[in-house]
């Protein structure tokens, strides 16, 4: 295992899933009477529960890849990066069907507005690990 291999831009992204994942799991989302409740509690909590599996499912592929470059991986696209956007992209898509299937921004607590944040950065920067791969000739 050698962490020379992880590039700062793979802690960003890989650090920016992992606060999705805590954030969801613990951060008051809804808040109302006086009773928090985080983003999996509720009917829909399902769809937080599949974003925490997208993003811990980025942040495995991302320590695979880095911390054991000889084992092989199905890929989207045929590029690791591409999986990376797309699992983020999965991520955000649940995100925002929470929203979606919950609106009502009174009852939004400081968990909702970190997960906005969270989720818009996180497809930020593996679009932005993509488009550097793709024009990086040789790498995938």
């Amino acid at each position: 295992m050698n962490l020379n291999n992880v590039s700062r831009d793979d802690w960003i992204l890989g650090g920016g899933a992992l606060l999705l994942v805590i954030d969801l799991l613990f951060l008051p989302w809804f808040s109302v009477n006086g009773f928090t409740l985080t983003a999996t509690s509720q009917f829909d909590g399902w769809t937080a529960v599949l974003s925490v599996l997208f993003s811990l499912a980025l942040i495995a592929d991302l320590g695979v890849e880095r911390l054991s470059p000889g084992t092989a991986l199905p890929n989207i696209g045929g590029s690791r990066t591409q999986t990376r956007f797309v699992l983020a992209c999965a991520a955000a898509g649940f995100v925002a069907l929470k929203f979606l299937l919950h609106i009502h921004f009174s009852w939004f607590g400081f968990g909702f507005w970190a997960a906005v944040v969270l989720t818009i950065a996180l497809v930020y920067f593996a679009l932005q690990a993509r488009n550097a791969a793709a024009m990086t000739p040789g790498t995938v």
